[in-house]
Formats: structure tokens, C-alpha cells, sequence
């Protein structure tokens, strides 16, 4: 107690920093949805079976949601006989839930940020009790969630084209339009309303088709009361086919060229069939470069404004400015090219010289090789090498050079005479050069 009151701020200091971390920790621990087994109730366990799991991973923050409110997280993903049993944490104040229950995989995100949207069922005892911890809710009240190429899968090839082309179709034309599109959506609640009346309408038809039947009825019954109308019908009739009887040659002529109209038609459909026959493979074949087209023109855009400042302001002032130079450029060049063989022969003699001097692939020292001799630079480094050996000798009277002295016999004995003796004047040389001549006439 001494020792506290004598450091009671720091004490104290001490003391707000544990209740800082304290609360901080708590505050991390239930952002990172971890429990305090102590401060936290024991959350209850739910299991359901699916037929696929795809992209439900544990400690992901996968949540199990009723209504879009979080219930509880996903803690645990096993495979139980060729089926994903996923195991929830569900929170004990969102319980019960009945076993008519339905628990569907759904995304949040199209990444595949999945979450479980459950339907706790409904309290009532035809349909089941409510489910105890670690019951498992069946596969038959669980759906995974079904991606969208198993959907185009089950579209033929021509299908898949033909809905790609839709869709690219649609954004191209839907560019820029979002205000248009959102009008239209919203002028079709009238359209709705419309043909929820027709709807109507055509529910009735029943009563409408027994009020055609009754009025048939009467109309029949009333003709046959009108007996002088239909005589006067019939003979208007009778006089119109005699008109037209009165155009019978016209008419046989015009049945005499309906053969030969047939047979001109027939060619041209025959050779249309020829046409279409290879018309159709060519479209088919046709339609990747055409589903291409949009990105080729979008390149071809992109490329046409990269490159039109270069052309504008770089290439096409060079060419001007360089219009009066082209003359004289053309002249000179005629007489280069009349100088260049004279100068090719010219460099190719240059680089023999200097081949000469210095580089000799082909020399006669190469291994294996029979060509010309060795340049001078071989022969010059040669000769530093052998100067190098032959003054790397010295004493104490500086460098000396050595040398091979070769006599014969009575040579070596006539220098050992006097006279070619007294005329070395160093005492020290004398003797040494004298006992070695000796020395060699001993060999004699």
C-alpha cells in the first residue's frame, strides 16, 4: 500500500490502460464475431444437409440470415457420405425453428460471397416439432445455390449464340439509355393494369361463345324468313359469274402462261436453294468475326486518335518541309550508288590490312588450322612475353640479362691462356669466368 500511494498516478495510470485494452479487446472480439466463453451463452448448433457446399469456407463471416437480420455464423463444412453437412452457430434468441424449415444458398456479391437465407417455419404440430440442437435439416428443405453457366449449359450451341448476341446486343443498344430504360419500366404498370383487363375479358369467353351461338341462331331463323332477299342474292350471284364467264378467253390465256411462270419460278427457287445452301455455312462462319466487329472498331477508334496527332503534327509537317530536298536527295543517291562498289572494294581491302595487323582467325598458330600467318599483335605480345623472361633476372648491380655461351674444346683451352685473361680487369670476374672455363676443359 506504501508503494501505491507513493506511485498512485502512475498506479492509476496503469489501471486505465488495462480497462482501455480490456475494452478494446472485447471490441475487436466482437467485431471478429469471436464468443467469450465466460461473458457470452454457449450458441446453439444447427446442422443442414446439401447437395454442394461451393464456396462455403468457416471463419469466412459466412452468416446464416432470417429476413436479412444475421441469426448466427457458419462454424464447421464436412462432406458426409457424397453430401456438405454445414454446421451453424445460431444465437439463442432468435430460436425456435420448426423442421418445416427451408434454408437456401444464396450470394451476396457475384465473387460468391455466400450466405444462408433460412425460413424458420411455422409453429404448428401437423408439420413437426421444432428442432433440437445438432439436428440436421434435410437436403429435401435446402437448395445450394445454382450457378450460372449450369443454366447455359443446358442451352444448345445456336441458343448460346444467339443469347450472347442478345445480351451484347441489348448493352450496346441500353447505352447511355438508363433514364429511357427507367421510364419504360415505370409506364408499365398501366400496360399491367391493361392487361389484367383483357385478362378479364378473355375469362368471359365462355358466356360471350353461348351469346354467338344464340345469336347465330336468331340470324339463321331470320333468313329463313327472308325468302325474296335470298332469291334476289342468288341471281346477283348468277349475273356476276356470267360476267366474268364473258372473260373466258382472257382467263385461258392467263392459265396458258401460269405453266411457264411455274417453271421460271422453280429455277430461280432452285438456284436460290443453291444459294442459301452455301449462304448459310458462310454466315455461320461469319458470325465470330461479326460478334467481334464492336472490339475490332473499338480498337481501330483507339488507334485512329492515338495515332492522328503524330500524323498531324509531326508526320505530315516533316513531308511538307521535306518535299524540296527529295529532288537532290534522288541525284545524290544515283551517284552514291555508282561510288559504292568502288568503296566496298576499297573497306574490304582496309579491313585485310588491318586483319593483318591485329586479327587473324584463321592463322597458322590456330589449332588444326593451315591459313595464312599470324598477325603482328600475335607476335608482339609473344615478344613482351619472352622480354619479360629474359630481363625478370637482376642483383645488387641491377638487371641482367642471360646468355648462352657455347665453345669447343680447344676454344674453351685457348681462353684459359693469359692473354685473354689480363684482359678482363675486375680481379672477381677474372676469377670466376676463368674457373668455370676450367671447369669445362676438365669436361675435354
Amino acid at each position: 500500500m506504501t508503494a501505491i500511494r507513493k506511485n498512485l498516478r502512475n498506479f492509476i495510470a496503469v489501471l486505465a490502460l488495462v480497462a482501455l485494452a480490456s475494452v478494446t479487446s472485447y471490441v475487436i472480439f466482437q467485431e471478429q464475431r469471436l464468443r467469450i466463453p465466460i461473458l457470452e451463452e454457449k450458441p446453439f448448433q444447427l446442422k443442414a444437409e446439401f447437395e454442394t457446399a461451393q464456396a462455403v469456407v468457416p471463419g469466412q463471416g459466412q452468416t446464416i440470415r432470417v429476413a436479412g437480420v444475421r441469426i448466427g455464423d457458419v462454424s464447421e463444412v464436412e462432406l458426409v457420405d457424397g453430401r456438405a453437412v454445414v454446421t451453424f452457430d445460431i444465437e439463442r434468441d432468435f430460436l425456435p425453428v420448426y423442421k418445416d424449415a427451408t434454408l437456401l444458398m444464396r450470394p451476396r456479391t457475384g465473387l460468391k460471397d455466400m450466405f444462408f437465407a433460412l425460413d424458420p417455419g411455422t409453429n404448428d404440430r401437423a408439420l413437426g416439432e421444432p428442432y433440437q440442437e445438432g439436428d440436421m435439416i434435410p437436403v429435401a428443405n435446402t437448395a445450394p445455390d445454382v450457378n450460372l453457366d449450369e443454366i447455359l449449359a443446358g442451352l444448345d450451341g445456336d441458343s448460346q449464340a444467339y443469347l450472347r448476341a442478345l445480351i451484347v446486343g441489348a448493352g450496346q443498344g441500353l447505352a447511355g439509355r438508363d433514364k429511357d430504360l427507367g421510364k419504360l419500366l415505370a409506364a408499365l404498370g398501366p400496360i399491367n393494369d391493361d392487361l389484367d383487363r383483357l385478362s378479364t375479358e378473355v375469362a368471359k369467353r365462355d358466356d360471350n361463345l353461348k351469346n354467338l351461338i344464340h345469336n347465330l341462331s336468331t340470324l339463321t331463323k331470320a333468313v329463313g324468313t327472308q325468302d325474296d332477299d335470298v332469291a334476289r342474292f342468288v341471281s346477283a350471284s348468277n349475273a356476276t359469274l356470267e360476267a366474268i364467264g364473258v372473260q373466258d378467253p382472257d382467263v385461258q390465256e392467263a392459265t396458258a402462261l401460269l405453266p411457264g411462270t411455274l417453271i421460271q419460278t422453280r429455277k430461280a427457287l432452285a438456284a436460290a436453294g443453291d444459294l442459301g445452301d452455301e449462304l448459310g455455312p458462310a454466315l455461320n462462319d461469319l458470325r465470330p468475326f461479326a460478334r467481334k466487329l464492336p472490339e475490332v472498331n473499338a480498337a481501330l477508334t483507339r488507334l485512329a486518335n492515338n495515332t492522328t496527332p503524330a500524323l498531324r503534327d509531326e508526320i505530315r509537317p516533316f513531308v511538307r518541309d521535306a518535299r524540296p530536298a527529295v529532288p537532290d536527295l534522288a541525284e545524290a543517291a544515283r551517284r552514291l550508288s555508282k561510288t559504292a562498289p568502288k568503296l566496298t572494294k576499297v573497306t574490304g581491302k582496309l579491313n585485310e590490312l588491318a586483319n593483318m595487323a591485329a586479327f587473324n582467325p584463321n592463322g597458322a598458330e590456330a589449332p588444326g588450322a593451315a591459313g595464312r600467318d599470324e598477325g603482328y599483335l600475335y607476335w608482339g605480345a609473344w615478344l613482351g612475353h619472352n622480354s619479360v623472361s629474359v630481363f625478370g633476372s637482376q642483383d645488387a648491380h641491377g638487371l641482367y640479362r642471360r646468355i648462352y655461351f657455347s665453345a669447343s674444346c680447344d676454344n674453351i683451352k685457348n681462353l684459359i691462356t693469359e692473354p685473354f685473361a689480363s684482359q678482363i680487369p675486375d680481379d672477381a670476374t677474372r676469377e670466376l669466368i676463368l674457373g668455370n672455363l676450367t671447369g669445362l676443359g676438365g669436361l675435354c
